[in-house]
């Protein structure tokens, strides 16, 4: 091993034997505030004094960097285009954030995108970018296993990657360089093989102005996980699990109530509110009330954003302009996956909303009644969502009852959805139609229906849930959700 690699890996192992030693306490959760920031969960790297300075002196700062390698790197790619984390151990003192954390790195949850956990970064050696996310890929090698939030792993603790990271950087693409010694990754764990894709590529594109990662290993080889190759480099949506989504500008005219007479003349008062992981296991739901008049019009367009020159940005934002006035106009910073921050603006009798978010994942749109309401919803199982099906429950993996309900949403163009149940060897048990709500244009409809459970059956059992046109066979947005016994 050459001297600089030596370097690294022992700047790699101090690091993390720093994470190892701090000790996770929590507290309890409280709730978000206009421009202030979520309590996070973290671990600090305040223990990393001591190693480093004893490092320091003996190879002198520019050995303790991140080496940046030397030679032509490939160009990024167009982006292609799902537990949750506990609450924090402490809040910053201080005057309010106008900026997302990035000091983050990312754990699993199997079916689902990674989401955050906070990490004290040290400042005196995570100077440039390069050395960012060696410092961020690092800790997660030294997270260890009990420390993460309830329902996420950390794949990296005690697999084979034991420290030394180089990083290079060539625009909006990073290459990192991982020291493997030519050994294999461990991927036995369910869900290990894709966890630690997800876990390293979002974890390296943290890094504001990165959108690709290319990762290889022991001095440029090509590195393998499992039966994954790292041949190219990857955005977010290439590995979070979802199927493509193509960025469109939605638009909707509102149904007047008044209709077809002239409607009286109220002020339009808007709010809204967000929730997280609360609606369905990785779900973003983001609301927008009317609590007078009613809006004419609303539009939905994502667009990608550049979070260097955006403080309080993600790598992508949903904009929503709705007629009307939000009565609490501001900046909200969330940091939790993956809503990054709300930023609500109002001029000229029209309200933008502005979602800043980790990626861009599937999302549906509804309005309902009864108070009026805009819906938005994001993500949710990555094999629980179609095109045109999005299942809440019951989640994969939970177990065949003998009663259960189902719920989620369609954007069918039918009344109804269509329902089956089959047993372990695929024969189908019982199946059925179920109505659905009315929606139009590109809006999706709630559907909500109870099952009797198959009692004879034994064994794990699949539900799936499609649509059918009138006089097609044809069975479109099917979803399978597994139901395991044990």
């Amino acid at each position: 091993m050459s001297d600089e690699r030596q370097d690294d890996e022992m700047l790699g192992r101090a690091l993390s034997r720093a994470i190892e030693t701090q000790v996770v306490r929590e507290t309890a959760y409280e709730s978000s505030r206009l421009a202030t920031r979520r309590p996070r969960r973290h671990a600090s790297f305040a223990a990393l004094a001591g190693a480093v300075a004893a490092l320091g002196a003996v190879f002198g700062l520019a050995l303790l960097a991140t080496r940046i390698a030397s030679g032509p790197v490939a160009g990024s790619p167009a982006p292609a285009v799902a537990p949750t984390p506990s609450p924090s151990a402490s809040v910053t003192n201080g005057p309010p954030a106008i900026g997302v954390d990035h000091d983050v790195m990312y754990v699993a949850r199997v079916g689902l995108p990674p989401v955050s956990f906070h990490i004290e970064m040290p400042v005196a050696f995570t100077v440039t970018r390069e050395q960012r996310i060696a410092a961020r890929i690092t800790g997660l090698r030294a997270l260890r296993a009990d420390a993460v939030p309830p329902g996420t792993r950390n794949f990296l603790w005690n697999n084979t990657f034991q420290g030394g990271v180089n990083v290079t950087i060539n625009g909006d693409l990073a290459t990192v360089d991982l020291i493997l010694l030519d050994r294999s990754w461990s991927v036995a764990e369910e869900g290990a093989e894709a966890g630690i894709v997800q876990q390293l590529v979002y974890t390296a594109t943290e890094e504001p102005g990165i959108r690709a990662v290319l990762f290889t290993r022991d001095g440029g080889q090509q590195m393998r996980i499992g039966q994954f190759v790292f041949s190219q480099p990857l955005t977010r949506e290439n590995v979070f699990g979802y199927a493509r989504v193509s960025p469109q500008l939605i638009g909707e005219d509102f149904v007047q109530a008044c209709s077809p007479g002239p409607c009286p003349s109220v002020p339009i008062r808007l709010r809204s509110s967000y929730a997280v992981d609360s609606v369905a296991p990785g779900v973003t739901r983001f609301t927008i009330q009317v609590d007078s008049g009613q809006p004419s019009h609303f539009t939905i367009e994502p667009t990608a954003l550049d979070d260097v020159k955006t403080p309080w940005g993600g790598k992508y934002v949903l904009r929503l302009d709705v007629s009307g006035a939000d009565a609490n106009p501001g900046l909200t910073i969330v940091d939790r996956t993956p809503l990054r921050a709300v930023r609500t603006t109002v001029d000229s009798g029209q309200t933008t909303y502005q979602l800043a978010l980790d990626d861009l994942r599937p999302w549906r749109v509804s309005t309902l009644r009864d108070p009026y309401r805009i819906q938005l919803d994001m993500g949710g199982y990555t094999s629980s969502i179609s095109g045109s099906i999005a299942v809440y429950t019951p989640i994969p993996g939970a177990p065949p009852l003998p009663r259960f309900t189902v719920t989620g949403f369609t954007s069918a163009p039918e009344e109804t959805v269509r329902w089956r149940l089959r047993d372990a060897s695929q024969n189908v048990i019982a199946s059925g139609v179920a109505p659905v709500g009315t929606h139009t244009g590109h809006q999706w409809a709630a559907f909500e229906f109870a099952l009797p459970g198959a009692a004879s059956a034994t064994g794990d059992q699949w539900l799936e849930v499609y649509w059918q046109s009138a006089g097609d066979p044809l069975e479109q947005g099917l979803v399978r959700v597994r139901l395991k016994v044990g």
